[in-house]
């Protein structure tokens, strides 16, 4: 069973563009794990929610990170000729192969792990587990949906393209 078989099941999915009720699979999980994430850290770290409330360190470090990722993706976007302002890509109009995708096929959820790292400031654990959690749903539910989407839409030419370029940056 894969992501497509798990989703296409659920009436508010279209599993054709991978969105959640309009709004695209691959933000829920982020946000998700996110939030996951920040709880734990709030759990582990007590002294994380005075310092969000006085706008510590911490908090700077967390509100700048999540400005960072939209900023790599306004860069990665533009990069594909796609809005922002977007909730769901649908079918994919061309394979971008170059530039920031040359060094990752999945650059915007490279830079979701921006703002996951960040949560270290308060808690690695809590970090590691939101990571880890969000490359793994990202791998099952979101990068095969698409993957397997690219690969019936540019055949040969994406196949060739996942051979010689990382899914995330090292492996």
């Amino acid at each position: 069973m894969n992501a497509r078989t798990i989703f296409s099941d659920l009436p508010a999915v279209e599993a054709a563009t991978n969105t959640v009720a309009g709004i695209d699979l691959s933000s829920w999980v982020s946000w998700t794990c996110y939030g996951l994430g920040f709880g734990l850290a709030v759990v582990l770290a007590p002294e994380m929610a005075s310092d969000l409330r006085s706008g510590g360190v911490g908090a700077t470090v967390l509100t700048g990170s999540v400005a960072a990722f939209f900023a790599l993706i306004l860069l990665v976007q533009h990069q594909m000729s796609v809005s922002l302002r977007k909730s769901s890509f649908g079918r994919p109009q061309q394979l971008v192969t170059d530039g920031i995708f040359a060094a990752s096929r999945n650059p915007m959820y490279v830079a979701f792990l921006l703002p996951l790292a960040a949560l270290s400031y308060y808690s690695p654990l809590a970090a590691l587990a939101a990571a880890t959690f969000y490359v793994v749903a990202m791998n099952s539910l979101v990068i095969a949906v698409e993957e397997a989407t690219l690969e019936a839409q540019f055949g040969n030419r994406f196949c060739a393209y996942r051979l010689s370029t990382p899914r995330w940056l090292v492996w």
